[in-house]
């Protein structure tokens, strides 16, 4: 029992800095009650003295992480928010490419006249970036983070960090690089990102620096999006087997030298240090860096190598320096799947023997089962959704994902002595890292590939627990009932999580009013086809909501004015969705989100019509007439002046789609009365239009707009217009949809 002495104090430790994320602890109270279970500890008798030391090392931990927190919520900048002035910042960490912004993380060093030392999200105009350790002079502005209106919380991510302020800068110049220990992990950083995949571009560099290095900056969304589906998201962040492939390396390097272990174990440290350095302080980093060093530490000094006691040392590391670690994905994720792999691996390959699966199969199959089943509560409690074909795409992963670090690293470890050797290994592992992505995507594009519904995971569980009580039954015809129920959940699964099973296609008109947040998308449905009238901002992930709800194809898809919010994400839409035909105003304005969609249809052969006024089309019985532009001039500075206004016919039954045109261009329409309104500009004040709703006289009105927007929509005088008419916000019942015979209506909502 004596040797879980020292896993007991640990745990202890990690239980009191766990808890100051629930109650933050008094330092007067807390450093007395643990002195006294120290003092307890020293003078009690042998069968208490364990006890009481945990007892004083949860209150020490409950102590340091409450003052940790503390330390991490004090913000000098957060009382200048609102303000712009110059600033002296360091860019701390890699950037991300929005697709407006770089978003990066920073440190400010002086705002105006105050100075400061303190973390925060910098956003720059889209363009070059500059270096991680630049010492930055710009021009910014002090924001409160805002939470996203798509589910997100950034304010509350940001602030687990240290960071409560975002600062939005321009005209930046560099005028330093920083020095000491981050300036050594900047230059190790940057001769990793620029030696491990010599001669290579684009995606294939991309993906092997997210293997190699963590980091998924270089990816495109798709390409993020195919990794998580598939369940191989998990190759983007840094592992045990990264610190493994380092230290082997190492001491391969010694033993060719004929360097003497000892020596060699001390290079492992050194090497493994600079590893996490340059990769950066992650859970996932710190925990497998932690592991690798203790690991050596134990050969150096001759002691035993205890896993669960090294596994408890990481995580007291990362929460130590940070408390809220714990509340991370990456930490809950890194150490579930570790803890599943000590637990649960043994147990599954015992039970997989006696089977005709070869052992290096068994152990892939052995280790995803584990971790995917470990990992899933914590993957749906935190994004909703889990992938459900993570053992087939790790089994299809896993032979070459190790070769593909092992060159990369090995291509950067040559690269300074034989750069053209370092471009030989670097060529064969861009095709490795090609095979990769081509796995994510093929198992990501599956049906079903993540399940979102809860009867989905339901089953999904019921697989898990049917297949573990049929792995240990030995025979008989109790095994086979099991295995065949086993099927039979597994098809039950795939039914409710097929994207096109929900909801069934339409037997009339359906139109769905999708939740974009502030932003349009329209899907307009018939049992011959579907159109999409706007596709709202990029965030809103509007070519994912296509799929939920099962469309494949698109009979067309409508980009209305150049506006973000309206056709952000089209690009998307027309990558990831079969479209028949792509309806542009072909407007006199600068078009940075309708261009990117046209490129993207023209490398497709989408053909491409201009809306004019008088031009029509039909799906079925469904009619779609232009109402405006009448052409192509330039009648005002303001796009929405121009936008394209469509009246959908079905029947009896007509609708108004006027995107972000305002009254003042659809009263000259002298359209008749309609049976729905879509409200033009996400109900932003309009002077005429109570004329409008006079002369229109709608069933039911719609307005897609955002939770707690900054514009103030929609306006207090577009409700009191609207009164007495049945009206749907996005923000308020979520996705909207009438569904319609050609003569009545029918509305449901998610809200």
């Amino acid at each position: 029992m004596a040797r879980w002495y020292p896993h007991v104090l640990l745990g202890a430790l990690c239980a009191g800095l766990a808890l100051a994320n629930l109650v933050r602890a008094g330092v007067g109270a807390t450093v007395t009650v643990a002195g006294a279970a120290a003092l307890a500890a020293a003078a009690a008798r042998p069968s208490w003295r364990v006890p009481a030391l945990a007892l004083g090392l949860l209150l020490a931990g409950w102590w340091w992480g409450s003052a940790r927190l503390d330390v991490l919520d004090r913000s000098v900048l957060q009382e200048h928010a609102g303000e712009a002035s110059r600033a002296v910042v360091v860019v701390t960490g890699p950037p991300r490419r929005g697709t407006f912004t770089l978003r990066i993380p920073a440190e400010v060093r002086r705002f105006g006249r105050q100075v400061a030392d303190e973390p925060v999200l910098l956003l720059l105009p889209l363009g070059r970036a500059p270096p991680q350790g630049a010492i930055l002079e710009l021009t910014g502005r002090l924001e409160l983070p805002r939470s996203s209106q798509t589910g997100f919380d950034e304010r509350s991510w940001l602030r687990r960090h240290g960071v409560a302020v975002v600062l939005d800068g321009s005209r930046w110049r560099v005028i330093g690089r920083r020095g000491g220990l981050g300036g050594l992990a900047d230059r190790l950083r940057s001769h990793l990102e620029r030696t491990i995949a010599p001669g290579l571009a684009g995606e294939r560099r991309a993906v092997l620096a997210g293997v190699v290095l963590g980091a998924d900056e270089g990816l495109t969304q798709e390409l993020r999006d195919a990794f998580r589906a598939s369940g191989l998201y998990h190759l983007l962040a840094v592992s045990g087997q990264n610190v493994v492939f380092i230290a082997i390396g190492v001491l391969f390097a010694a033993w060719v030298a004929g360097i003497p272990r000892w020596l060699g174990e001390v290079g492992v440290l050194g090497a493994i240090g600079g590893y996490v350095l340059a990769v950066g302080w992650q859970p996932s980093v710190v925990r497998a860096g932690v592991a690798g060093a203790v690991a050596s530490l134990a050969w150096l000094t001759a002691r035993p190598r205890d896993r669960w006691y090294i596994l408890l040392l990481g995580a007291a590391v990362l929460l130590l320096w940070n408390p809220y670690s714990l509340l991370e994905p990456g930490f809950q994720l890194s150490f579930a799947a570790v803890a599943a792999i000590f637990v649960a691996v043994p147990r599954i390959q015992r039970a997989l023997e006696g089977y005709p699966v070869p052992r290096g199969v068994g152990i892939v199959l052995a280790v995803s089962i584990a971790c995917g089943v470990a990992t899933a509560p914590i993957v749906w409690a935190h994004f909703g959704a889990v992938p459900i074909y993570s053992v087939p795409a790790n089994a299809l992963a896993a032979a070459i994902v190790g070769p593909m670090l092992g060159l990369g690293l090995s291509a950067a470890a040559l690269e300074p002595l034989l750069p053209g050797a370092a471009a030989a290994l670097g060529w064969i592992a861009g095709w490795l890292a090609a095979y990769l992505a081509g796995c994510a995507r093929l198992v990501g594009a599956l049906p079903g590939a993540q399940v979102t519904s809860g009867i989905a995971l339901v089953l999904a569980a019921a697989i898990v627990v049917l297949c573990a009580i049929a792995l240990r039954l030995r025979g008989g015809p109790s095994r086979w009932v099991l295995t065949a129920a086993a099927v039979a959940a597994v098809a039950g699964a795939a039914w409710v999580a097929w994207p096109g099973r929900t909801p069934p296609p339409p037997t009339g008109l359906r139109i769905t009013f999708l939740d974009v947040g502030q932003g349009d998308a329209t899907l307009i449905q018939v049992p011959e086809g579907a159109v999409l009238v706007d596709e709202g901002p990029p965030e809103a992930r509007v070519a994912n909501q296509l799929r939920e709800l099962g469309i494949r194809r698109l009979a067309m898809l409508v980009i209305t004015h150049p506006s973000r919010d309206n056709i952000g994400g089209a690009e998307e839409v027309i990558r990831r969705v079969r479209v028949d035909l792509v309806l542009h105003p072909a407007l006199p304005f600068d078009d940075p989100y309708g261009e990117p969609a046209l490129e993207e249809a023209r490398r497709r052969r989408v053909p491409i019509h201009v809306a004019r006024a008088g031009r029509s089309y039909s799906v079925g019985r469904l009619r779609l007439a232009v109402l405006w532009p009448p052409d192509g001039r330039r009648r005002s500075d303001d796009p929405n002046d121009h936008a394209t206004v469509l009246l959908a016919s079905y029947g009896s039954v007509d609708a108004l789609l006027p995107a972000d045109a305002e009254s003042n261009v659809t009263l000259r329409l002298r359209l008749g009365s309609v049976e729905i309104l879509k409200v033009g500009h996400h109900g932003s004040a309009d002077a005429r239009l109570p004329e409008l709703v006079d002369s229109l006289r709608p069933q039911a009105a719609v307005i897609s707009v955002g939770t707690g927007n900054g514009y103030g929509h929609p306006a207090a005088s577009t409700l009191g217009t609207l009164d007495g008419i049945a009206l749907y916000r996005t923000d308020r019942d979520g996705r909207v949809t009438i569904e319609s015979d050609g003569a009545t209506l029918r509305v449901r909502t998610t809200g």
